[in-house]
């Protein structure tokens, strides 16, 4: 048989699996990108802010935006597109925000707790000179019962 009759054989090699593609970036996600990084970014901050400043709302505030964040980042990282590297690596800054910022809220309200009873004696008997007693006073400091004295 000479070559232009012989039946066609088979190609030996293997075909590539078929890979899906990949879907390429869009604004949106870019978008939502952004919005939960500075998202992240509040509430890495709002926590270790409300330990020394002892604001229930301003942890209460970094928890909330570290959990949106978060959902967001959850979103972002199930596609796989450039941006999911990126999602995946904040979400560990939203993990540590909100472990962060659960232990500042848990702290603050202790406190308040804590507080409550003084804070509404005072408020009962107008006499405010005694919240602040012993906070950063020497002992030897003169006693005054006005605000400049």
């Amino acid at each position: 048989m000479d070559e232009q009759n012989r039946p066609s054989q088979p190609s030996k090699s293997p075909e590539p699996p078929y890979q899906k593609p990949k879907p390429q970036p869009n604004m949106q996600d870019m978008r939502t990108l952004k919005v939960a990084q500075n998202l992240a970014m509040v509430a890495s901050l709002a926590g270790p802010v409300s330990i020394f400043i002892g604001g229930v709302f301003l942890s209460t505030a970094g928890l909330v935006c570290a959990i949106v964040a978060l959902y967001k980042l959850n979103g972002l990282a199930k596609k796989n597109s450039d941006f999911a590297m990126a999602a995946k690596r904040l979400k560990r800054v939203c993990i540590t925000a909100i472990v962060i910022c659960g232990i500042a809220l848990v702290l603050n309200a202790i406190s308040a707790y804590l507080m409550y009873p003084m804070v509404l004696e005072a408020l009962e008997s107008g006499d405010y000179g005694n919240l602040g007693s012993n906070l950063g006073t020497s002992p030897d400091a003169p006693k005054g019962s006005s605000t400049w004295g």
